[in-house]
Formats: structure tokens, C-alpha cells, sequence
């Protein structure tokens, strides 16, 4: 697989139990047949935790009720990938620095070698897609979910200093002219949607156009997060854009 213009190579074993009996049980089916105008618009972005593996294995079963514009790879307090430059990273009261452990500065934390979990759970959904078509033709293609997969800011957590496909689709996606709420989960930290909305004040704030864009932003946009995980959404999201309604 090409992702980012990198080749990943998995074997994605430790979801398929769990998914198979979810979707291929004939009586799960638990909504009505609905039109694509009627159902909310919804982006994932998530960290490797388990507890959003196990949110995103639920949420497919769901993917008929909702039009997912996009799955994106997240960072948090708890996960963040590095630089794949041996840069260091480091903010004071994390997790690493518990128990008067201080294991950062470091390169890295608790981000596995090629991470790919979005990818195993679409790839095991592949294998029932056509069992879930039965129970509702509106669950969405498999090659429609992969091309809805980003990376967003994973390298250091609360970093929105450089744009990243996930921040790109997510400002892409605000700034369209698509009817309805654009709903925006944060299951990890939310650098990723902040770095998108940086990108558009950027863009924008110094132009006639930056009133009307900001309200269009705040009619729009619905975040939908666990918490604030990364400090983004107080040192960022709250005090730049304190109009986007934020369901904590």
C-alpha cells in the first residue's frame, strides 16, 4: 500500500474477529435506507489509542447513517509519530514526565513503526462490504473510504506550525459550499483542525472577505472532541475561533 508516497506493508489480523461477527450478523441492520441529502457530514481523526480503535470498528457500522468526508491519522499527548529526522520533542507535564520518570526529550512517543490502524479497519470492512450492502445500499464502497484516508499532524503533539494532507482536506471541506453542519470528531488531540483553521485565518484575515468567512465557519462547523488532548483547542481553537461551537 501507498500512503503519503511511503509503502506499507500489514497484515491486519487483530481486527478482523471482531469486525466479521459485528458485520456479518443479519439482524444488526438498525436504520432506514437514507438519502445522501439527509445524513450529517462527519470527519474522524483519531490517535492509535485503543479506545479509538475500538470507537472507528463501532463507527463503520454506522457509515450508512452518516456521509464520512474523512478518516485522518491523529496525534495526541499520548501518541505523536516524530519527524523521522531524530528531532526532539518535549512539553512539560506529559505522561513521560510522571513518577519522575522524564524519559523526553524523545523522538517519538508510543507511535508504532508503520501505524496503519484506519487502514486495517477499512481493509476488514472491504471483506463484509458486500454482507452490509444487503442490510443497507447505503453503506459507502471501501475504495470510497480509503480515498477519504489522510495523515494529519502526527509528528509532535499541539504542533500546527506546517499544513498536513489531514489539515488540507479538513480546511478544504469547511470552506465548501455543501449544504448543512460539518461535523469534525476529535477522538486524539485536535492540532490537526486547528492547523486547518490557522490555514484559513491566514488565508483570510487580512482581507475583505475574513467577517463572512468566519461566520460561515461558525454556522458550519461542529467539533466533536474527547476532551482537549494535545492543549490545542485552549491555546488555539478557544481564543481564535471562539464562535465554532465545540460539544465537549
Amino acid at each position: 500500500m501507498i500512503l503519503n508516497g511511503k509503502y506499507f506493508s500489514f497484515e491486519p489480523r487483530r481486527y478482523a474477529f471482531m469486525l466479521i461477527a459485528l458485520f456479518t450478523t443479519n439482524g444488526f441492520a438498525h436504520a432506514q435506507n437514507l438519502p445522501n441529502e439527509t445524513r450529517p457530514r462527519i470527519v474522524i481523526t483519531a490517535d492509535p489509542e485503543l479506545d479509538d480503535n475500538n470507537s472507528l470498528i463501532r463507527f463503520l457500522l454506522y457509515s450508512s447513517d452518516v456521509e464520512i468526508e474523512g478518516l485522518i491519522y491523529a496525534s495526541s499527548a499520548f501518541h505523536w509519530k516524530g519527524d523521522s529526522k531524530r528531532t526532539k520533542w518535549f512539553v512539560p507535564g506529559r505522561e513521560y514526565t510522571r513518577f519522575g520518570l522524564n524519559l523526553c526529550p524523545c523522538e517519538s512517543w508510543r507511535w508504532g513503526e508503520g501505524e496503519h490502524f484506519i487502514h486495517d479497519a477499512v481493509y476488514t470492512y472491504a471483506n463484509v462490504y458486500a454482507n452490509l450492502k444487503i442490510h443497507n445500499f447505503n453503506y459507502p464502497a471501501p475504495d470510497v473510504l480509503r480515498g477519504k484516508i489522510r495523515i494529519g499532524n502526527i509528528e509532535f503533539d499541539g504542533d500546527i506550525s506546517k499544513d498536513s494532507p489531514g489539515s488540507d482536506l479538513i480546511k478544504t471541506l469547511i470552506l465548501d459550499d455543501k449544504p448543512g453542519q460539518l461535523f469534525i470528531t476529535a477522538w486524539g488531540g485536535q492540532s490537526t483542525i486547528a492547523r486547518a483553521l490557522k490555514a484559513i485565518q491566514e488565508q483570510y484575515e487580512f482581507t475583505a472577505n475574513w467577517e463572512q468567512t468566519k461566520l460561515k465557519i461558525y454556522r458550519k462547523v461542529v467539533l466533536l472532541p474527547s476532551s482537549d488532548q494535545d492543549d490545542t483547542y485552549a491555546n488555539y481553537i478557544k481564543p481564535s475561533w471562539p464562535g465554532v461551537y465545540h460539544m465537549f
